[in-house]
């Protein structure tokens, strides 16, 4: 009776194993650490499967525990290789050793495979008492040696990637790393304990199945956090790092335990007791290990210790020295937003925490991390009510629903910040600009954001706004730089252009005398031909850097409707463009004639090139606020999302074959005019450019501002 309640429980944990494993196969995207995940389950159910049935048949016991056995062989390569998929695939290929030592573990236990099957393991044993109990042969301990040495290169490999693991990864895969190290543990332990003990007992299939069902659940709510997304850890497992690992100073001194408990069984002859008692301690160890990577209890500990013991919540010198430490090597600005998140994660217990950056081309904030892994939200407008706030003060802005209520359009669900319940925002300042902002949401354990978490804050955003600010100013250098180097690479290439500029000319000459003569024709057509294609070998050099010269302007009263005609005029006989031109002559704005001109010109030529067989353009004029705005507005291709934040840069081009001068010099040209520019884009649907410019002043300061000269950027 007792043999098939026991057998119940075995085959429920083969029926959640086996569950497992076909979730995992099942799905249409099956990943190399899912498929590793889904083998690993498909060997657990099938040994929990053999338990059952050797209590249930009697006759076959020796083969069913044989079944069981062999199951459990191959575990330790599969543990391997589950670690091993966990690793980014480029370390993966590099890290020879760690395939290899998998496929070693495999073969192993495959010869050892040939021992179970040739019976050579298990063998019964009758008593003085006269009972009769499975008992491990000489090969046995062999067998269980390899099971533990195995395990233990699989427990090594697991905690060494958890250890290499950053947040938000980490957060996402810690219960599976938990219930594969509980599985492995249970492993070495029972093997540990045959190994002392070579006698099989009925209560070890209880035993086993209650640990492999708790361990199993632990790993089913890690899935579910990662929504059965492929995971992946950026770290290199060496084999020095393997063997320096603390799994192995652990396992070490499990067995030590593990060896003064077998002697305790063999003295007092305990059994079901200490089975259940087996049980009680596994759950405790894996209690334990979750507690110690949980934020909430890191959290609640931390803040009794600091509310206890120091007068200040945060040790301010050890954390500027993690501030530091942390931003070393950050040069660039998606280093430092990584970096930052990573030390935010680590500093502050809450379950909400994202990065907001201004984004020049759209003068948008949009999300650019978070430790979610939602699709981005809609980009806040400078209108926002936070962001307004966020502008006029250096200081953190406490949320509210009521903060966030004169957002128009938006309710409480619609609002990206209200939406995911964040409590603070924190102004991140670059050159005097607001650049960025972070958001948080409630700490974990209900504590209010005090005065000790505002002055870190402020002194992790400052050491950020002057971090972003040294990039910026490396970004003007190289491209100054740039633009430096093709100055001097020009004259040579101006050269060789003066001297196909000849050759044209001379065919030019020739063809007043010649140009009837078919030879003549034959050959010109050559020259041009060859003299053409060199030309655009120049300019494909050229193209590899941008070129900025300044030009001095004299500012003058520029009637800008009249330039939008002048502008648009001629893509009216376009049969594949619909022109329109909307709107109100404007007063006339103080500005460089040719320089204005050539931005429009720039503006709509790039609109024409993105609409690709049939499209429209649309040219809007508006004046409001002492600004004259020009919307330039087409259905062509768009612009992709990740290059709209380059787009501002010199040598970056939407078009194929573009010079990545145009943009770059437009907003230079604009901001030299004390104006603006902005692109909003989707891909697929077209884009809009806003130009708007200050109006020119009352006519008796224009005779006097229209002599002012000033250096324009051509």
């Amino acid at each position: 009776m007792l043999g098939s309640s026991f057998s119940i429980i075995a085959f429920l944990a083969a029926a959640v194993a086996a569950g497992l494993a076909g979730l995992l196969f099942v799905r249409r995207q099956v990943g190399s650490s899912h498929r590793s995940l889904a083998a690993l389950f498909t060997l657990i159910a099938l040994s929990h499967v053999a338990n059952g049935l050797e209590l249930i048949d009697e006759a076959d016991v020796l083969v069913w525990r044989g079944i069981a056995t062999l199951a459990q062989l191959f575990q330790p390569a599969a543990l391997l290789y589950v670690g091993l998929a966990f690793l980014n695939p480029a370390e993966r290929h590099r890290n020879a050793s760690a395939a290899w030592r998998a496929r070693g573990v495999g073969i192993i236990g495959g010869l050892l495979a040939v021992a179970v099957l040739a019976g050579l393991v298990f063998q019964w044993k009758v008593f003085g008492n006269g009972q009769a109990k499975i008992a491990v042969g000489s090969w046995g301990s062999a067998l269980y040696v390899f099971m533990i040495v195995g395990t233990v290169l699989g427990l090594a490999q697991l905690e060494l990637v958890l250890r290499g693991s950053h947040e938000p990864i980490r957060h996402r895969l810690k219960f599976i790393i938990i219930g594969l190290g509980g599985l492995a543990g249970y492993q070495i332990y029972q093997a540990s304990r045959l190994l002392l003990v070579p006698i099989w007992d009925v209560d070890y299939v209880l035993v086993s199945s209650v640990v492999t069902i708790m361990a199993l659940a632990l790993i089913a709510y890690g899935l579910g956090r990662s929504r059965l997304r492929e995971l992946f850890v950026n770290i290199y497992v060496s084999q020095q790092a393997l063997f320096s690992s603390v799994t192995f100073i652990a396992v070490g001194l499990y067995l030590l335990a593990v060896g003064v408990m077998g002697e305790w069984l063999r003295r007092t002859d305990q059994t079901l007791g200490v089975g259940l008692s087996v049980v009680v301690v596994f759950g405790a160890l894996v209690g334990l290990a979750v507690a110690a990577f949980s934020k909430t209890v890191r959290a609640e500990l931390r803040r009794v210790v600091v509310r206890n013991f120091y007068r200040s919540k945060y040790d301010y010198r050890a954390q500027w020295i993690e501030v530091t430490d942390a931003f070393q090597g950050a040069t660039n600005s998606g280093a430092i937003w990584d970096r930052l998140l990573d030390l935010l994660i680590k500093t502050f217990t809450t379950k909400t925490l994202a990065i907001w950056s201004f984004r020049e081309v759209d003068r948008r904030f949009c999300r650019v991390r978070s430790m979610t892994t939602e699709s981005d939200p809609v980009p806040l407008e400078r209108s926002h009510p936070v962001i307004v706030e966020l502008l006029q003060k250096d200081e953190p802005v406490f949320l509210h629903e009521k903060t966030v209520s004169g957002s128009a359009g938006l309710g409480r669900s619609d609002d990206p910040l209200i939406g995911a319940d964040v409590a603070i925002c924190f102004p991140i300042r670059a050159q005097g600009q607001l650049a960025a902002f972070v958001a948080l949401g409630a700490q974990l354990h209900g504590e209010p954001y005090g005065v000790d978490d505002c002055d870190l804050l402020r002194g992790i955003a400052h050491h950020v706004g002057a971090l972003l600010s040294t990039v910026r100013l490396a970004e003007e250098r190289e491209a100054s730089a740039e633009l430096e180097a093709l100055h001097r690479f020009s004259v040579f290439c101006l050269h060789d252009l003066k001297n196909l500029a000849a050759r044209l000319s001379l065919v030019a000459q020739n063809a007043q005398q010649h140009g009837s003569n078919p030879a003549f024709q034959e050959s010109a057509m050559r020259t041009v031909a060859d003299t053409s294609q060199k030309m655009a070998l120049l300019m494909s050099k050229l193209s590899r850097k941008s070129f900025n010269p300044s030009l001095a302007g004299v500012l003058e009263p520029v009637d800008l409707s009249g330039l939008v005609h002048e502008v648009a005029d001629p893509l009216r006989s376009e049969p594949s463009v619909r022109l329109h031109v909307t709107g109100q002559s404007t007063r006339p704005v103080l500005a460089v004639r040719e320089q204005i001109q050539q931005v429009l010109l720039n503006v709509v030529l790039n609109a024409k090139q993105a609409i690709v067989q049939d499209g429209a353009i649309s040219i809007g004029l508006a004046e409001a606020d002492g600004l004259a705005t020009v919307t330039v507005e087409d259905t062509g291709c768009g612009i992709p999302p990740a290059m709209l934040e380059t787009l501002f840069k010199p040598s970056q081009s939407s078009r194929p074959g573009g010079l990545g001068v145009g943009l770059y010099q437009c907003k230079q040209i604009v901001e030299t005019h004390r104006g603006t520019i902005q692109i909003r884009s989707e891909e697929g649907k077209g884009t809009q450019v806003t130009i708007e410019l200050p109006l020119a002043p009352l006519a008796q300061k224009q005779e006097k501002d229209a002599m002012t000269t000033i250096a324009m950027p051509y």
